[in-house]
């Protein structure tokens, strides 16, 4: 995903996101896009919602990857 940084962080703020039904603190970030490789079509984000002992919140990317989704 090296070059592709500003669009992963764009999925994950404007993109479309639902909850792993395993791990509750675990959201999964989607977003199209037109201009991917290997004719890929959609960036998914995952992220880890936690906090730290004192309550300070400690999210963070665990990882992102490209897939080809059909358009409906």
């Amino acid at each position: 995903m090296q070059g592709y940084e500003s669009q992963v962080l764009e999925t994950i703020q404007r993109g479309r996101r639902f909850q792993d039904s395993v791990r509750p603190d675990v959201f999964l970030y989607y977003r199209d896009f037109a201009d991917l490789p290997a004719g890929n079509s959609t960036i998914v984000a995952v992220v880890f919602f936690g906090f730290v002992p004192g309550g300070a919140e400690n999210n963070f990317i665990v990882t992102a990857y490209q897939i080809f989704r059909h358009r409906r």
